[in-house]
């Protein structure tokens, strides 16, 4: 009777745990809209070249193309402590540049002038100059190639350090293509380009920080940088990467650290909570007015490497998923010149003897789709 009772009690409890865990209401809490257009001001004040870009913040909504809002026809100039005018001049849209041979004694600020006759100013801040980069190496991590950065400063006045990175790759197509459809004549012709080696390039999104503070020595011993992951196509034949060292003072560093920790490092209950991260620039005729970035000053430093394919694993390169396919030529119009999206390889003959285009996806011919097939000047 006991364990009968016990049985029943047993199925009772579990039917109502299971009616409470089907009970839950999701809940959709309100998400406040709010016209943010805040400037952002990206760029350093190098000892020979200075750039600068602005752009907008905008809200996020449903179909967002993620298209940058530029800030175009401003006014820009560096100023520095001893009343010195330095004016940017706008190359493309929201894109200021000009070279100038700044002072390392001097300190510098940006004054900016939006056509809508706002003004900002940033901080004066120390011009300082970066020791050189001593090594970029690479091993071989989980699989994958992570890339390091070496440095230090025999004098001990560096202490903080950000880098940056522009990589670039060639890479081929996975089938190497003589032939184009011709779309004015309406039939297939030999190729005047090739689209079989390309190239492309990117600059880092991340944020890498680099601190000496707690040591005795100013000495940097591999930095974290890019981290590239097994098989990617990056280093499928020639991969090279191009690092900019800036040497930051203390209010620089705590900004990075602080923007590193609400981009990167948020997502679980130990990760540092989100803060409205400001910087050194400011809106004079309005100052509740958020403006996001920092300006900095100094002579950057810079080192490039390349990676081969060679010194890969034999498996590094996956396997493509591309195929080729046949289309007889009496069927090109409607494989090659309609939206079946096939592009002309080679003409063969098949196995009755017809010619035929051997053709596949443009993304398997045409290297173009992805990148450039215009050398670089540094290339090998």
């Amino acid at each position: 009777m006991n364990k009968s009772r016990f049985s029943i009690n047993l199925l009772l409890y579990c039917i109502l745990i299971f009616s409470l865990a089907n009970c839950k209401v999701p809940y959709n809490p309100p998400v406040k809209s709010a016209n943010a257009r805040y400037l952002v001001v990206e760029g350093h004040l190098n000892g020979n070249e200075q750039t600068i870009k602005l752009s907008r913040t905008r809200n996020i909504t449903s179909g967002d193309t993620a298209k940058n809002i530029y800030e175009t026809s401003a006014h820009l100039q560096i100023e520095d402590d001893n009343n010195g005018r330095f004016p940017l001049i706008e190359s493309t849209n929201g894109v200021y540049s000009a070279n100038y041979i700044l002072n390392p004694g001097s300190k510098y600020r940006l004054h900016i002038t939006t056509i809508d006759g706002k003004e900002y100013l940033s901080d004066f801040v120390p011009f300082k100059q970066s020791p050189a980069i001593d090594t970029i190496n690479w091993n071989f991590k989980n699989g994958g190639v992570q890339i390091y950065a070496n440095t230090h400063d025999p004098q001990n006045k560096t202490t903080f350090y950000r880098w940056d990175f522009q990589e670039t790759w060639e890479f081929h197509s996975s089938f190497n293509s003589s032939l184009i459809w011709d779309k004015a004549l309406s039939k297939v012709v030999p190729r005047t380009s090739q689209v079989y080696i390309c190239w492309r390039t990117q600059n880092s999104t991340a944020i890498y920080l680099g601190s000496s503070a707690k040591l005795q020595q100013d000495v940097i011993s591999e930095a974290p940088l890019n981290l590239i992951a097994f098989g990617d196509n990056r280093i499928s034949v020639l991969y090279s990467i191009l690092v900019t060292q800036y040497a930051l003072d203390s209010a620089a560093y705590n900004y990075w650290n602080a923007m590193k920790g609400n981009t990167e490092n948020v997502g679980s209950i130990f990760d540092p909570q989100p803060n409205q991260t400001r910087g050194n620039i400011h809106c004079t005729t309005d100052s509740s007015e958020v403006v996001v970035g920092y300006v900095g000053a100094g002579i950057t430093q810079q080192k490039r490497i390349f990676i081969s394919n060679d010194q890969m694993p034999a498996n590094w390169n996956t396997r493509s998923d591309c195929v080729i396919d046949s289309v007889p030529k009496d069927s090109i119009v409607y494989y090659l010149g309609g939206t079946f999206g096939l592009i002309p390889i080679d003409t063969i003959l098949d196995q009755t003897t017809r010619f035929v285009y051997t053709s596949s996806l443009i993304d398997c011919v045409d290297c173009t789709y992805y990148g450039t097939n215009v050398k670089p000047y540094f290339w090998p």
